[in-house]
């Protein structure tokens, strides 16, 4: 009888220590300013998992490259010196080249199709490779399509972009992709770009508009085309000796909320890039639509790498066939 009482007890004991697990403050890190779709994401996922998880996890925002760059910021949540980040998904393309899916030039035709290709299990089965690297991918979300945007005239033509020198981000597929287009890629942090514009020692940028606000790039530009030609993802990572840390539960409302905020999140963009458009357009900076033609020529130019970079991975492969059914949503 005492034998049980000692087991019942400390059956009791147990459980209570369960229940009672230590609530957890995550510090997440992003290399934008506040302003930007990436930061929204940081806020949306703060708000999302709080109030799931009763307030048992809480997330500390760290913007504007306060604990590093993008770089640094892939390194710090690999290695485990930064909890969790928003971070852009090319960032981790030479760790798992199968992410250079997410950014295969002309596969996403808009946001709607972004949210289905995001929620996907094409895209689940990319991200789940991370994990070899010491991270969870919790989900991946939008900073906004991106176009091309010059210091001096507006291109208008393939023929108008030839030989500029265009910050693209270190990535392999995007010099590869830039290369076929013609212009003269030059990739540089994202932290050094609006330096660069400002002296002369680029002539364009590809970037979202999302980017072209936040960043103020729009001091500098003479003129937005707009391109559509890929997404800018990011990757809602965490340490992965840090999620393996926490409960059941911890866990569960961290996945709960990260697939709760996509949609929102990714409509906001939308939302946001009109808002931005107009921006410009009161600003007398002129925002181009490409015509048919011009479209026709950026698309021969990346049918190329983009058949290249398919034969990369077989998740790569599925990523874009599935991309391939995609509809463009009625506007």
């Amino acid at each position: 009888m005492r034998k049980f009482s000692v087991i019942a007890a400390l059956g009791v004991t147990l459980s209570a220590t369960t229940a009672l697990a230590d609530p957890v403050t995550l510090r997440l890190g992003h290399p934008v300013f506040e302003a930007h779709p990436i930061h929204d994401t940081a806020l949306r996922f703060k708000e999302a998992v709080e109030r799931i998880s009763n307030g048992d996890v809480t997330v500390q925002i760290f913007p504007s490259r306060q604990l590093g760059d993008v770089k640094e910021l892939a390194e710090g949540v690999q290695f485990g010196t930064v909890d969790m980040t928003v971070n852009s998904t090319s960032a981790y393309a030479t760790l798992e080249p199968a992410i250079d899916a997410f950014q295969l030039p002309g596969a996403i035709p808009d946001y709607e199709g972004f949210i289905t290709m995001a929620k996907s299990a094409e895209a689940r089965a990319i991200m789940d490779r991370l994990e070899n690297h010491g991270m969870i991918a919790l989900g991946v979300y939008d900073g906004g399509v991106r176009h091309f945007m010059t210091i001096g005239k507006p291109v208008e033509s393939l023929a108008d972009m030839r030989g500029l020198k265009t910050r693209v981000a270190p990535n392999r597929m995007f010099l590869d992709a830039w290369s076929a287009v013609g212009v003269n890629p030059t990739p540089m942090a994202y932290g050094e770009v609006y330096s660069a514009l400002e002296t002369g020692t680029l002539d364009a940028v590809e970037i979202n508009l999302t980017s072209i606000e936040s960043e103020k790039y729009y001091e500098i530009g003479k003129g937005v085309t707009l391109t559509n030609h890929y997404f800018w993802p990011g990757f809602l990572l965490v340490n992965r000796n840090k999620f393996d840390s926490l409960t059941p539960e911890q866990q569960d409302a961290m996945r709960k909320a990260a697939d709760e905020i996509v949609e929102p999140q990714v409509m906001a963009v939308k939302e946001l890039d009109a808002k931005v458009t107009k921006h410009l357009e009161e600003l007398g900076i002129p925002v181009i639509v490409p015509s048919d033609g011009f479209k026709a020529e950026l698309a021969a130019a990346f049918a190329q790498v983009v058949a290249q970079y398919e034969a990369v991975d077989p998740l790569i492969a599925d990523f874009s066939a599935k991309a391939k059914t995609l509809t463009p949503a009625a506007q």
